[in-house]
């Protein structure tokens, strides 16, 4: 693996430009095939070939249907977890709702939340509904068992967490509280004492294993809708077997969610929360994500459907966020709406948000609304601070950003964004980073993997070092005492070439545009081309555009001089080109040559109530 050679510039933003050069031209527009999909133009053609090369799965890819909806009963214990969560309800248990700090943990709190608050709390059931707060170590940590324990529910519902937690969990059921686990967390040789609902158990005949909680909740609430029903009553009373009671009930479960308001209504009124937590957790935007995300951001959607106003909280949110709220994508959910709610847990606040999510009053969800989007804004600034940090600590120790897992500590970092950190370390040097900020006794950190790498070995080749760990494959958290971070680095030098050593980390890949064009060639409508390809994130990227031999014209840098816009002679004036972070090396380019070739992808702005398209630049020479 050859050294990082731009340092010691550390870009470290949103959409950072490759720092390699090994981008090439696709085929020409004006070279393009012949499309044999009548309802496809040639342009829309090669970008279905490029995107989904499976031809198999194109209709699937062009229109998701809630037919292809995977049956909830393949997920394992939610069959047997039923009767408990209707006995619960019927005898006016009190239930704990507990989940994650993050967005899905939240997201997954409240669509339980909601559901519950209808079905057993105005009922007369007692509802507590919870998340963890920054001072807690991730899952069912010491000050979360003190509380469960001090309360004493009669049923715990876990959210996002708890899979690893087999101690816990067996303390917690000794103690007389009944345990149902939601969750997609990877899971230890032991399962607990406990209904754990994760399509990740080995016995798990679901077939989908990127799945996020928020999904997994909307799940549970049809199946429990569904259980109401008279078919449902008599397959699970039958004399068949699991599976063929499995199997009968997947199959009139599917006519049902068709056939019946009362869930379909349901389904369109939680998925927008599971299409929250999906792309924020960033789950692959295929298969059943890819349907969630679609359904999700049409119910999100203003003028689509009024189902978002059930949730005044959400819908409050939106409307005092600078996005088109009439049309919203993957992109909003992604870079707007997630990690505002995310922002929440980030800063030690996580109640802000579920109360959010949860209230029906108004003047709450305006005093709310307008305390969550204060501290994003106070993340954002949190979140500058320790990317001017991290440059500092990079231009002391150049050595840091050559090694094949990127380690970042230092004693000024400040805590809650260290996810943020590490993901934005990974783009920067196409690596697998971690991310360590100290608190009082313990540290906390982050990683982040970059290709296919599986973070949980690594943190388990290191786990002598560590209070506590846990994640998914592309994504860990873990706690460390302050004094041993120095021992954590050194193992993980030591280690990571033994974990990559298979791993191909250069960035000698070819990365060829999907189609490039001549200036002239380049329309604003080719965007609406583009669109029914949505929704865009983890596992279908945008598709990346190129541009042969373009001249640059109205150069206006933007703020510092960092960043800036121009337009393209000949190209169609309505679409605006931004480059970010590195406005004044393509600057300087443009005074030594006539033509630039350009790389990047077209997306939808929206700004002062008005939209146009964008062409975002992520490459050039």
């Amino acid at each position: 693996m050859k050294p990082v050679q731009n340092s010691p510039e550390i870009v470290l933003c949103k959409m950072t430009l490759e720092v390699h050069d090994n981008y090439t031209h696709g085929v020409r527009f004006h070279e393009l095939p012949d499309s044999s999909i009548p309802e496809l133009n040639s342009f829309q053609y090669n970008l279905l070939q490029k995107l989904q090369p499976d031809k198999e799965s194109w209709d699937f890819f062009l229109q998701p249907k809630e037919s292809d909806f995977v049956s909830p009963f393949l997920l394992p214990d939610l069959l047997e977890s039923i009767p408990l969560l209707k006995k619960a309800t019927s005898e006016k248990w009190h239930i704990l709702l507990f989940g994650d700090r993050d967005t899905d943990g939240v997201s997954s709190a409240s669509i339980l939340g909601r559901y519950f608050s209808k079905t057993h709390e105005k009922k007369g059931g007692r509802l507590t509904v919870k998340t963890s707060s920054l001072n807690d170590e991730y899952g069912l940590c010491k000050s979360v068992m003190d509380f469960i324990l001090e309360l004493k529910p009669d049923l715990l519902i876990t959210l996002d967490l708890g899979s690893s937690n087999y101690s816990e969990i067996n303390i917690l059921a000794e103690a007389g509280i009944q345990i149902v686990v939601i969750d997609h967390h990877e899971i230890p040789k032991s399962i607990p004492n406990c209904f754990l609902i994760n399509p990740k158990r080995l016995d798990s005949e679901y077939p989908e294993k990127k799945i996020c909680t928020s999904v997994l909740s909307l799940k549970v609430i049809l199946s429990l809708i569904f259980s109401d029903s008279e078919i449902y009553q008599k397959i699970v009373n039958s004399n068949l077997s699991r599976k063929d009671k499995i199997s009968r009930l997947s199959d009139e479960f599917f006519l049902y969610l068709q056939g019946d308001k009362k869930i379909r209504n349901a389904f369109h009124h939680y998925v927008s929360l599971s299409a929250i937590g999906t792309i924020t957790d960033m789950m692959p935007l295929t298969g059943e994500n890819r349907i969630i995300v679609k359904e999700g951001c049409t119910s999100l959607s203003k003028n689509s459907r009024p189902e978002v106003k059930k949730n005044p909280g959400l819908y409050s949110l939106i409307q005092n966020l600078s996005i088109n709220s009439e049309k919203i994508t993957s992109k909003e959910i992604g870079w707007v709406i997630g990690p505002v709610l995310n922002a929440a847990g980030r800063m030690g606040k996580t109640e802000v948000a579920t109360g959010l999510l949860l209230s029906d009053d108004e003047y709450t969800i305006q005093n709310l609304t307008q305390e969550l989007i204060k501290i994003n804004t106070e993340r954002k600034e949190r979140t500058n601070r320790n990317i001017e940090k991290v440059k500092n600590l990079f231009l002391k120790n150049p050595e840091k950003i050559t090694r094949k897992v990127i380690f970042c500590y230092d004693p000024e970092l400040e805590p809650g964004v260290s996810g943020i950190v590490a993901t934005k370390l990974t783009e920067e040097f196409k690596r697998p980073a971690i991310f360590i900020t100290p608190e009082t006794d313990n540290a906390r950190g982050s990683i982040r993997s970059y290709k296919d790498e599986n973070v949980l070995e690594l943190l388990e080749m290191v786990s002598e070092l560590l209070l506590h760990f846990g994640g998914h494959q592309e994504a860990g958290g873990f706690s460390i005492k302050n004094e041993l971070v120095q021992k954590l680095e050194e193992k993980i030098v030591e280690n990571s070439e033994i974990w990559l050593n298979k791993m191909d980390l250069s960035t000698g890949k070819i990365l060829e545009s999907a189609v490039s064009f001549r200036s002239n060639e380049l329309k604003e409508s080719l965007y609406k081309d583009i669109e029914i390809f949505e929704p865009f994130g983890q596992g279908n990227e945008s598709p990346v555009l190129s541009i042969i031999s373009g001249k640059i014209i109205n150069f206006t840098p933007i703020g510092d001089g960092t960043h800036a816009r121009f337009q393209l002679l000949g190209c169609d004036p309505k679409i605006k080109f931004v480059i970010w972070r590195k406005a004044k090396e393509l600057e300087s380019l443009i005074s030594k040559k006539d033509s630039i070739d350009l790389w990047g992808v077209l997306e939808e702005n929206y700004f002062n109530k008005r939209s146009f398209i964008q062409f975002i630049v992520r490459h050039y020479r």
